[in-house]
């Protein structure tokens, strides 16, 4: 018998066959020590509320994984072996339209306009050979979504109208017909305009990995008299007893009804279906009732009887009713038309195409329970990590772009996450504790909820009960997200060795990449485009050359699999000056902090060399069409430092960081531009580097009010702060730690990530304000490992 389920077919991915590639921790983040710090001092200790985040057993920490969602998601599979462990799957593809993806990604605070703000494309949607193409990319990702999801596991692919049947015929490939679950609609944030009728819905395909045995929490909304869900409660009984219908005025607002007064809508009391015991007569307020032929009562005479007694009786014209009130359920289960869900509730996006935040937030707590993995295979603004944050699920984000990677690091570090009780507080968030409240008709209800039914009432028994898992209770104090790792398909540091074959196809690769887009995206929206790329005559270190305005430029690449190090800097700057380049163009898709350091050296006098961050596009083997509009290559600046000892003599040994700015090099004409400390969207400072990875004690975002919600929850003032105007490029006093070394990670407009590592001069005579410049002499040291 033929399946209709497709088997799993993975072409190698960039790293040989049968192989798959490692993930590198680059960074260990924890908001709780950068809050500290940041916030120290001020108000009483006492008076503070208290700071915590949620812990999970065994030592888990979330991730934050830069790199191509294929790539990360098969070394998952194949090298960590998590097959089988994610509970929850969102997935955010690009939808295949013609969509201007470019925003300004760190707007500004003060909301001034900036001459020439950065505007960055997201991602890219156009796709070489069109539709085959992008359903081809789909499936990739599927296959390896589904073989990571748990078989109570399900999966949502968030699409728009144009491709809706596209993409669920890949589905039903991937997943089997059997597997699909439910279409969700809901309303999206913006409907493109056109001549015929405007499509004003985005929808999620749910898909399950074993239908069956899904995980399922059913999820409610508070009835309201005469919305979806409650059309049928249009009576109130009054208190003297009597019963009319609502006013549509009462309907729009119930608190125009009198004390006392009980909404209630006429209940059927007969069942389909003949049946000699149910099919008694019955009488009430005079007269005599019998159930319709072919159908009988729902209850029995003593049940009848018993609701006569309450009052839950009514004649409606010939035909014997009873009252549903309001009250005996106030909720209306949800269904897969999410109409409450517009683009109002989508506030302060910062992501040209942020997926709103209540749509994931309803497909986690429908699948899932707290502690379990949500996967989210395109971070974008990173809503559903801060959504699995909120509710107490572990999380795993990818994304190839470095300004998304960049733009969820800030929202998760600064975001305030309600304080919810855990059942057992040792164990972590794998228990969310719920609690029943009796609140007036109309409010809102605690997480416990009674549900009294006709059979209940007919026979006497207690009302059941419903949890409303989006309802738990409350805890006092200010939940920060957990601590989370940012990892990388490459390593911060390149390692030594000689160049392969591989190594030099991929230089051939990338050479035609820029014969196909031959355009670097600098500062100010400028664009440098080269001419005549070509191969250079006797190959060595030096992939590429090109024209610059008549002036010969050097071209170099790092590897597929490494940043670009000191050891190629060093090599590529001496063949230009063999060859008389005096224009360099350095190009990887990350640089370590030596490679930065040479690259500052080697840049001093007429020679002007540059860093170009390419993008990880480039490793989706032409699927993405390449144009000259396509920003796959960006012109990177140098950070400049100045390390500056306390002053005040008798102290303990001190130290603070002055960020000076980026230095940006014009490949044109030789000028040098910088562009200050308090000018860049980020910068962070890990005090006691180690070498290994970057571990963040203090987090500046100069040019947005990140902290806002953190420092209004501190009660805390703007005053208070020090990262205000020049403050924001110095950091706070610090002692040397184990390793007498500190690392600065600076973001520029585009996200990409420059570090920059300086060694604190031994201990020795305190000379008051002694500064030490970015320039001075030092030695990068350590390497990573792969994650195990």
């Amino acid at each position: 018998m033929q399946s209709d389920v497709l088997p799993v077919v993975r072409p190698p991915i960039g790293c040989g066959p049968g192989e798959s590639c490692p993930l590198f921790c680059r960074e260990r983040i924890s908001a709780e020590r950068i809050v500290a710090g940041r916030f120290r001092g001020g108000a009483a200790e006492g008076s503070r509320p208290a700071l915590r985040s949620y812990r999970f057993p065994g030592g888990w920490e979330n991730r934050l994984i830069w790199g191509d969602s294929a790539r990360v998601m098969e070394s998952l599979l194949l090298r960590e072996g998590r097959k089988g462990e994610v509970q929850t799957i969102y997935f955010d593809p690009p939808y295949g339209v013609n969509f201007s993806s470019c925003f300004e990604p760190f707007a500004r605070k003060d909301g001034e306009a900036e001459r020439g703000p950065e505007r960055v494309k997201a991602y890219r949607d156009a796709w070489q050979y069109g539709l085959s193409s992008y359903l081809d990319h789909l499936r990739e990702r599927l296959l390896l979504c589904r073989d990571l999801l748990h078989p109570t596991g399900s999966l949502f692919l968030q699409i728009g109208e144009e491709n809706l049947h596209h993409v669920r015929f890949v589905l039903d490939g991937v997943f089997g017909e059997k597997n699909f679950v439910s279409l969700i609609s809901f309303r999206k944030t913006s409907a493109f305009p056109g001549n015929l009728l405007p499509g004003v819905s985005d929808y999620l395909l749910w898909y399950a990995k074993r239908k069956e045995l899904v995980k399922y929490r059913p999820l409610y909304r508070a009835k309201r008299p005469g919305a979806e869900g409650a059309l049928h409660y249009r009576w109130v009984e009054l208190p003297d007893g009597s019963h009319r219908k609502l006013s549509p005025a009462e309907e729009a607002h119930p608190g125009l009804l009198p004390p006392g007064a009980k909404v209630f809508a006429l209940g059927d009391l007969r069942s389909a279906g003949a049946s000699e015991r149910g099919s008694f007569a019955f009488s009430f307020a005079g007269r005599t009732f019998r159930p319709y032929p072919n159908s009988h009562w729902k209850t029995t005479r003593e049940g009848m009887e018993r609701l006569a007694e309450m009052g839950r009786l009514v004649v409606s014209g010939r035909t014997l009713m009873y009252k549903r009130y309001l009250s005996d359920f106030p909720m209306a289960g949800l269904t897969n038309h999410w109409s409450d869900v517009r683009p109002s509730f989508q506030r302060n996006r910062g992501y040209v195409v942020e997926t709103v935040a209540r749509v994931v937030e309803r497909c986690l707590l429908m699948t899932s329970d707290p502690g379990d993995l949500l996967l989210d295979p395109t971070g974008g603004g990173g809503t559903a990590a801060l959504v699995a944050e909120r509710w107490g699920r572990r999380w795993i984000c990818i994304d190839a772009a470095p300004v998304s990677i960049a733009l969820i690091r800030m929202r998760l570090l600064t975001a305030a996450h309600p304080d919810y009780a855990l059942r057992l507080p040792e164990r972590g968030p794998a228990g969310i504790r719920l609690r029943a409240a009796a609140e007036p008709e109309g409010e809102e209800v605690g997480g416990i909820v009674p549900h009294l039914t006709l059979g209940a009432l007919a026979k006497g028994r207690p009302a059941a009960e419903e949890l409303l898992v989006d309802r738990p209770e409350r805890a006092s104090g200010i939940r920060l997200s957990g601590p989370f790792s940012v990892e990388g398909i490459l390593p911060a540091s390149a390692p030594c060795r000689e160049p392969t074959g591989a190594d030099r196809l991929f230089a051939e690769q990338m050479r035609e990449a820029l014969r196909r887009s031959p355009v670097f995206e600098a500062a100010g929206r400028k664009r440098i485009v080269l001419e005549k790329i070509r191969a250079p005559d006797r190959p060595s270190v030096l992939g590429a050359e090109a024209e610059l305005a008549g002036e010969r430029v050097g071209i170099a690449f790092g590897t597929e699999k490494d940043p670009v190090g000191e050891a190629l800097v060093r090599d590529a700057a001496r063949e230009a000056a063999r060859k008389g380049y005096r224009i360099l163009f350095l190009v990887g898709f990350a640089i370590d902090a030596g490679g930065l350091e040479r690259l500052r050296k080697e840049s001093r006098g007429r020679r002007r060399l540059s860093y170009v961050q390419a993008s990880l596009d480039l490793l989706m083997g032409g699927r993405l069409k390449a144009t000259r509009a396509s920003q796959l290559f960006s012109l990177s600046g140098v950070p400049e430092i100045r390390l500056r000892r306390a002053p005040r003599a008798g102290d303990p040994e001190r130290w603070r960081v002055d960020l000076l700015g980026m230095k940006r090099i014009d490949p044109l004409t030789g000028a040098c531009e910088i562009c200050r400390g308090e000018q860049l969207p980020a910068w962070f400072l890990d005090a006691d580097y180690d070498g290994v990875c970057f571990r963040p004690g203090e987090a500046v975002f100069p040019r947005t009010d990140a902290w806002a919600e953190v420092r209004r929850l501190l009660r805390k003032t703007a005053e208070a702060e020090r990262q205000e105007g020049p403050e924001a490029r110095r950091s706070a006093f610090f002692e040397p730690g184990t390793h007498r070394r500190i690392a600065v990670k600076t973001i520029d407009e585009r996200g990409t990530e420059l570090l920059t590592v300086r060694r604190l001069p031994e201990r020795g005579p305190r000379r008051p304000g002694a500064a030490t410049d970015s320039a001075m002499p030092r030695k990068t040291v350590g390497s990573d490992a792969p994650r195990a």
